[in-house]
């Protein structure tokens, strides 16, 4: 099948925006305007991946549905978050880091809440939109209650972006998408003057926000019904940023195109070197505005580096065999 450039476009810019992301997060509070502009990142990158990701679910009810779950999503959690806390003991030689798998380390609760996702869609695709994302959102705010001990599992995360994911599969039977692309001139001036509203909002009330952007990450504990009615407005600010988004992107084959298409890829492999770029005398030293600005020259070149063809046919080999090993003793 011939690849929609248009989805692989917005894959490239939101898997950009997560590298960017995780680059600049030590050194966020160093100025308002990189707080600010993290924090607008947070608002909408992955609600929009997940808005995609469940787009793209609608095949659930296909044989051999489970198995990818296992083969694409399972078993490279297990590989990686292996591998992620032994180069974890090497690269932190003071921190003792436990072999455990539930719990996931850093950028890979990803990978464990999309299991989750997966695993879920089955049943809520079931019944309409305005049965299930009441539901679904009602437990994304009702999460916040709770305290999940150690991570464990991803809960609090796989919860609260649940309705995202849910969101996008609802979308995959509507033609949203193509009116946006055939409406972009249209709505990019409403997109823009709404996220430059947002952006303004944000720099001038930081600290209504979230002390450390955890109601951003879906990851706070509730203090006060307060807390729970800020998570409500934020989930509105998010589905409304992220359809503002995807009006800007651009429909034609770029030169950035083909790493949106291996954004996983991306994902999984960026981590190994901006946390060992936080360990360098470089990284450490970052402290004026020629420096922040290097800190997106090489959020570019790690995107592009770990979405590059080459690198991702040689990370590929092990998955395939083991996907390849698994699918034949599953017949």
């Amino acid at each position: 099948m011939k690849r929609d450039y248009y989805f692989d476009n917005a894959k490239f810019i939101l898997i950009f925006l997560v590298v960017a992301g995780h680059v600049i997060s030590p050194y966020r509070h160093d100025e308002q305007w990189l707080l600010t502009l993290y924090q607008f990142i947070y608002t909408f990158h992955m609600p929009a991946f997940i808005l995609l990701a469940g787009y793209f679910s609608s095949n659930y009810d296909k044989k051999g549905y489970y198995v990818k779950i296992v083969t694409r999503l399972a078993i490279p959690y297990v590989i990686l978050q292996t591998i992620y806390t032994l180069y974890y003991n090497g690269l932190y030689p003071n921190t003792n880091f436990d072999l455990q798998y539930f719990t996931p380390r850093w950028a890979m609760w990803f990978l464990l809440s999309m299991i989750a996702w997966k695993l879920l869609l089955p049943i809520f695709a079931k019944y309409r939109w305005s049965i299930t994302l009441p539901i679904v959102f009602l437990i994304g705010l009702s999460v916040g209650f709770i305290q999940v001990p150690e991570r464990f599992l991803s809960l609090d995360r796989t919860f609260y972006f649940f309705p995202f994911f849910l969101i996008g599969y609802y979308l995959s039977k509507t033609d949203l998408f193509s009116i946006i692309r055939k409406n972009q001139g249209k709505y990019q001036l409403i997109s823009a003057g709404f996220m430059g509203i947002l952006l303004i909002g944000i720099f001038i009330s930081t600290t209504d926000i979230g002390s450390g952007s955890v109601i951003l990450y879906g990851t706070n504990v509730y203090e006060s019904m307060h807390d729970m009615y800020l998570r409500f407005v934020m989930y509105t600010i998010s589905f409304f940023v992220t359809i503002a988004f995807f009006t800007f992107i651009p429909a034609s084959q770029n030169v950035f195109t083909g790493i949106g298409s291996r954004s996983f890829y991306v994902y999984i492999l960026h981590g190994f070197i901006i946390k060992w770029f936080f360990e360098t005398s470089l990284g450490q030293s970052v402290q004026s505005i020629p420096d922040y600005f290097l800190l997106f020259i090489i959020s570019i070149l790690v995107t592009v580096l770990t979405g590059n063809a080459i690198i991702v046919r040689l990370i590929r080999k092990p998955f395939l065999y083991v996907k390849e090993t698994f699918s034949i003793k599953n017949g």
